[in-house]
């Protein structure tokens, strides 16, 4: 997962960030930014922190954190806690999460997940995407790993125009819900063994993809004939597609209480089944939600500089609740406080925000991440 394994990380263990989180270790990283896990000396509960290097010549977090915090209140996003700056990096702290789907996929006897659960992950999958779409961003990279992707996608789960470069709309995270859901259901894609992306491309252009519905249920059929019927300026038809699982599930008398693949047999792969925001102890956490680059939506196509999109937003600590009496622990990085900075981070307390944030069943921003 460190796709920085050749560099020294941004922040060492035990280091502590504005006198109230203590990094506790790293569990991610990539080309924009780095992902730890650390202790919130306020609340005594772990969090994800997420940073970017100050001197990276891409600086993406400000998008990331304008997204999460339009998106709170929605289903499946994780929660806001904090975010700033200073001279050696940028950082934000949100919920921490259980395990990711592919790593639960493949963790299952036969590498696939049962319909049942593939078809109750597609529904709070679908719900997820159209809440972004509903706030004037599109996902780009939707997919079950936590690795990160190295173009605007995952060559396994792209579209066909994402391979093309061509401009992405809201039709282009539909078209990776589809891939994924197959092999959720299958195991595998027919791709899944070549890496370059140019070569997927000329396969997925010139595939039948109704061979891909061998496997699923024949009311997949409708979800592909409007997938592929979608252009970029075409709003998609979001209850349509809920109606095909919907349908699918009456058609095989599946019920939503059902326990998913992973709680089945008491192994060591629960995800959250409760209203908590706090992951399972036998889960590995894993951030969720925001990742790297996002982009607007075609509902504001005027929108094209991400300075427009951030003109309002500013990233700044200084709100954040106030450190525990116990944080005083030395900061090994002797990083100066944010007032020594210009500009700055606001609006980032979201426990003084009193948000109310409705969790489901399995909170699915564990398997959501951005370019």
């Amino acid at each position: 997962m460190n796709g920085t394994s050749e560099q020294a990380d941004i922040l060492p263990p035990n280091c502590m960030v504005k006198d109230r989180w203590k990094v506790l270790k790293k569990i991610g990283g990539g080309g924009f930014g780095e992902i730890y896990e650390a202790l919130d000396l306020l609340t005594r509960e772990n969090v994800a922190l997420k940073v970017e290097s100050a001197q990276q010549p891409k600086q993406v977090l400000k998008m990331e954190v304008a997204v999460l915090k339009k998106l709170q209140g929605k289903n499946h996003v994780c929660k806001f806690i904090g975010c700033g700056r200073n001279d050696k990096f940028n950082y934000v702290v949100m919920q921490l999460q259980g395990r990711n789907l592919a790593d639960l996929r493949r963790s299952q006897p036969r590498g696939t997940f049962t319909m049942s659960t593939t078809l109750r992950l597609g529904k709070q999958i679908l719900e997820s995407i159209e809440a972004i779409h509903s706030v004037g961003f599109l996902h780009r990279d939707i997919k079950p790993p936590r690795t990160v992707a190295g173009f605007r996608g995952t060559v396994r789960y792209a579209s066909v125009n994402a391979h093309k470069n061509k401009e992405m709309g809201r039709h282009d995270d539909l078209w990776s819900l589809f891939y994924m859901l197959v092999e959720f259901a299958v195991g595998q894609l027919p791709w899944r063994k070549i890496k370059d992306k140019e070569q997927v491309g000329q396969i997925k252009e010139r595939y039948d993809h109704r061979m891909l519905l061998k496997h699923m249920p024949s009311e997949f059929n409708i979800f592909l004939d409007h997938i592929q019927a979608l252009d970029y300026y075409t709003k998609p038809d979001y209850q349509l597609l809920m109606s095909v699982f919907d349908n699918s599930m009456k058609e095989r008398i599946i019920t939503e209480n059902e326990p998913f693949d992973w709680e089945k047999g008491g192994s060591d792969v629960t995800l959250s089944t409760s209203g908590s925001t706090q992951p399972q102890h036998n889960t590995r956490p894993t951030v969720a939600m925001v990742g790297a680059i996002v982009t607007p939506g075609p509902g504001d196509l005027q929108r094209e500089n991400t300075d427009d999109v951030l003109q309002d937003e500013h990233l700044s600590d200084q709100e954040n609740a106030p450190p525990a009496p116990c944080s005083r622990i030395p900061c090994e990085t002797g990083f100066p406080n944010s007032g020594e900075l210009g500009e700055a981070w606001e609006d980032t307390d979201f426990n003084r925000n009193r948000l109310r944030i409705s969790l489901t069943k399995v909170d699915l921003t564990a398997l959501i991440s951005y370019v």
